[in-house]
């Protein structure tokens, strides 16, 4: 009875990565990024302590490494998981075969393009730079300014004058202009 219940508890409850497990394979990924969860789980295996199954590093089986570790850190914002296109060498597409089954191998045709998710550091995206507001052509004379506080007859005056004093900042530039070009 004891152990159904900490069977049952066991899939209500929140599993999160330890410290520990988040680092190692942050660092793994770090030093062979894009991999793939097969591939990590492997070199996980080769790299963690195997003197003690209870250690805060110790990855379990490659599905804690697939629901639990990798998650928690894709939540964060260390890695993200990646969709790629690779052309396999015959090597590779030898070693996809032996992993088949005996019927599978017979009626499987591979192609050398095999499409993978992949697992990779997050990219750190610089925030994208403010615009530079830009000052309209006439400012000065009250483009772009905010007249809602007067009343509709003084708005409609006020952008009457703005219009004229636009009309003569544009006959104030082009003779300028023209007093540059014969200087």
């Amino acid at each position: 009875m004891r152990r159904a219940f900490q069977q049952v508890t066991s899939k209500f409850s929140v599993r999160q990565a330890t410290p520990q497990q988040r680092r190692l394979v942050l660092g793994l990924i770090r030093e062979r990024q894009p991999v793939t969860i097969q591939e990590l789980y492997n070199v996980v295996l080769q790299r963690q302590p195997q003197s003690s199954e209870d250690t805060d590093a110790h990855i379990p089986s490659m599905r804690y490494l697939k629901k639990v570790v990798l998650p928690d850190l894709a939540h964060i914002g260390k890695v993200e998981k990646v969709h790629t296109k690779q052309t396999l060498n015959p090597e590779q597409l030898d070693a996809l075969k032996k992993n088949m089954g005996t019927m599978s191998r017979k009626v499987a045709t591979l192609s050398q393009n095999a499409a993978l998710w992949v697992w990779q550091l997050k990219e750190a995206k610089p925030p994208a730079p403010a615009p530079k507001p830009t000052k309209p052509f006439g400012a000065e004379v009250g483009v772009g300014a905010d007249f809602s506080h007067l009343n509709k007859r003084r708005q409609r005056a006020r952008e009457e004058k703005i219009e004229r004093d636009v009309e003569w900042l544009k006959e104030l530039k082009r003779a300028r202009e023209e007093d540059s070009r014969s200087s």
